[in-house]
């Protein structure tokens, strides 16, 4: 049980990983927002990341 919880929370961090990436070269955020972006949690990142591509899509429709 604690290998399957080990495993889950190391693929959380990887994904919160990447999308504090994606963001700060998106450049909705600098690097210095890089420990500011780790306490978000996973979905707030999401979300995050959900708003960041429709504002994206809206400046490719205008």
């Amino acid at each position: 049980m604690n290998h399957n919880k080990g495993q889950l929370r190391r693929a959380v961090e990887g994904r919160k990983q990447r999308l504090i990436q994606h963001l700060i070269h998106k450049g909705l955020y600098g690097y210095e927002d890089h420990r500011h972006l780790t306490e978000f949690t996973l979905t707030e990142l999401e979300s995050e990341w959900k708003n960041a591509q429709l504002l994206g899509r809206e400046d490719h429709i205008s």
